[in-house]
């Protein structure tokens, strides 16, 4: 990806625009709902699936953001209300995070490095009523907020200069929801590997398929196995 000091006005807001749209913001409308549902064990199901999603949605703004090097506060006039406030931000995030970039992006990968602090907790193991208060804590995150007030701003044909400055906005929002996950470990495959029977099966559907045996593979019932 470019650099955003090198992209055009057009670039910067067709980059913006892929960011605004992702689906990570409509999983998070989605996990509001089931919130306000009563507790059931269906509901449970709903809410991690659709976290899963969350999280994958996260990771993919995290892809488009993750070379953003540039100091936020670089050309900002210091004493304005804008500057003085990311200013706040970014000291309480570099106060409290205990990851480089680096090793947050082999996180994303579904892994650690070495050097890494191993998250205190794994989410997956949370009880019900605390995975939910995380769940809260998450889906009201300033980039929520700042994620609509862009979508406004781009019905008014706004000025490079503009969203720039949304940009830095939108950013530090982004560090600020990657701190909030910075203690928790998760793997969105978790949960979804075969078991070894319905692997068997799906295995033996192929090879009667090449075999000739089987004029096709029944797609529906293995989509029903995998639980699509």
């Amino acid at each position: 990806m470019k650099k955003l000091v090198d992209m055009s006005q057009s670039e910067f807001h067709e980059l913006l625009q892929r960011l605004v749209h992702d689906d990570f913001f409509n999983a998070r409308e989605r996990l509001i709902k089931l919130l306000n549902v009563k507790p059931s064990s269906e509901n449970k199901a709903d809410l991690e699936t659709e976290f899963r999603e969350f999280f994958c949605g996260y990771e993919s703004i995290a892809f488009w953001l993750e070379e953003y090097e540039e100091d936020p506060l670089q050309g900002l006039e210091p004493h304005t209300p804008l500057a003085k406030k990311l200013k706040r931000q970014l000291d309480y995030i570099h106060a409290n995070r205990k990851t480089t970039l680096e090793q947050r992006m082999c996180r994303r990968m579904g892994g650690y490095l070495e050097s890494d602090p191993m998250p205190e907790v794994k989410i997956s193991e949370l009880p019900f009523k605390e995975y939910c208060e995380l769940i809260r804590t998450l889906v009201t995150q300033e980039i929520f907020n700042l994620r609509e007030r862009l979508v406004v701003l781009f019905k008014q044909n706004p000025s490079r200069e503009q969203l720039d400055v949304a940009f830095r906005e939108f950013f530090v929002a982004y560090e600020l929801f990657e701190l909030a996950l910075e203690a928790y470990d998760y793997d969105p495959d978790e949960g979804l590997e075969l078991k070894p029977d319905i692997d068997a099966e799906i295995d033996q559907s192929i090879a009667d398929y090449e075999s000739g045996k089987i004029k096709s593979i029944p797609i529906e019932e293995v989509a029903r196995k995998l639980g699509l």
